[in-house]
C-alpha cells in the first residue's frame, strides 16, 4: 500500500519547508503554483532548487508545477529533473493529450541528463468537470502516472456550488476518480485537502468518508492534520493481525480443497482473502 499522507508546503517559505521535512508527513508537495505570486515565480523556483540541494531529505518530495497553460511549467520540470525529486503534481489535469506531452517532456529530460527513472511519478490533480469526465483516459496516459488526486475547491468553483460539511456535492466526482483509477489499473487515489485547520472531528469525518469511497490517501495543508489522516488511512494493529489470520487460515484451507471458510465467525472466500492480502501488501 502506498503512503497515505501528502503535505502541501508553499515553496516561498523556507521555514515551512524545513518544518515539513521533519514532520510525520510521508510525502511532501512543494507548491510553485497557487501559493506563489506571478511576479515571484522565477525567484521562488530558484530558492526551492537551493533548498533541495542543501538538504538531505529522506521523504518523497513532489513539486506542484504551474499549469501547462502558463509559461512556467517547463522550467518547473527542469528544476524537478535537476534536483532528482520523486515526481510532480500536475494542477488542472484535463486531457490525456496534455499528460502525454508532459510525461514525454520529462522522459526526454531524464534521458538527456542520464537519470532514467521508471519510478518517477506524475500525479494528475483532477479539479474540474472536464478532468472528472476524462479521469480514466488521464489515468491511462503514461506509466509515470501511478495515482491521481482530487482538488475539491477548484472543482466546486468549476461546477458552481459551495462546499458543504456533508460533501454531497462531491460524491459523483469522488466516485468517478476512484472508479477511473481502478479501471486504469493504478493505485487508489488521493483525497482532497480539508480546508479547516481547527476542527479535528470534521477532518476525521471527512477522511473516513473518503476512505469509505475508496480513496487510499489524503492531501494535507498543515502538519497538525497528519496524525488524524494516518489514524484513518493506515491499517491499525488489529486490522493487520486480523488480515494475517484470514490469509493464513484461507491458504491452509485452500490446500485442503476449500474455498469458503469461517474465521472468527466471519465468512471468508476469495474476495475477502484477496482484500486481506492486499492490506498486508
Amino acid at each position: 500500500m502506498k503512503n497515505c499522507s501528502y503535505l502541501f508546503v508553499p515553496g516561498k517559505s523556507k521555514k515551512m519547508m524545513e518544518k515539513a521535512i521533519i514532520s510525520i508527513a510521508e510525502n511532501i508537495i512543494i507548491d510553485l503554483e497557487d501559493s506563489v505570486a506571478l511576479s515571484a515565480k522565477v525567484d521562488v523556483r530558484k530558492e526551492v532548487e537551493i533548498f533541495l540541494k542543501n538538504h538531505n531529505i529522506l521523504k518523497n518530495i513532489y513539486i506542484r508545477i504551474n499549469d501547462v497553460s502558463t509559461s512556467y511549467w517547463k522550467e518547473d520540470i527542469d528544476l524537478v529533473i535537476e534536483t532528482d525529486v520523486q515526481g510532480i503534481v500536475l494542477p488542472k489535469a484535463e486531457s490525456q493529450h496534455k499528460l502525454k506531452e508532459i510525461c514525454h517532456y520529462i522522459e526526454n529530460g531524464l534521458h538527456q541528463s542520464g537519470r532514467m527513472r521508471p519510478d518517477f511519478e506524475v500525479i494528475p490533480l483532477i479539479e474540474s468537470a472536464k478532468g472528472i469526465h476524462f479521469a480514466y483516459e488521464i489515468g491511462c496516459s503514461h506509466p509515470y502516472i501511478k495515482r491521481m488526486a482530487f482538488g475539491s475547491i477548484d472543482y466546486s468553483l468549476d461546477i458552481g456550488v459551495s462546499l458543504s460539511r456533508v460533501g454531497t456535492e462531491l460524491l459523483y466526482a469522488k466516485s468517478q476518480i476512484v472508479n477511473a483509477s481502478r479501471a486504469a489499473g493504478i493505485e487508489g487515489p488521493i483525497d482532497a485537502i480539508f480546508p479547516e485547520l481547527n476542527d479535528e472531528r470534521a477532518l476525521m469525518n471527512d477522511a473516513k468518508a473518503g476512505k469509505q469511497l475508496g480513496f487510499k490517501a489524503k492531501l494535507a495543508i498543515h502538519p497538525k492534520q497528519l496524525e488524524t489522516i494516518h489514524q484513518i488511512f493506515k491499517p491499525s494493529e488489529k486490522d493487520v493481525l486480523e488480515a494475517k489470520e484470514i490469509v493464513a487460515s484461507f491458504e491452509a484451507a485452500e490446500l485442503r480443497g476449500l474455498a469458503s471458510i469461517q474465521v472468527n465467525e466471519r465468512l471468508v472466500d476469495y474476495p475477502v482473502y484477496k482484500m486481506a492480502k492486499s492490506l498486508l501488501e
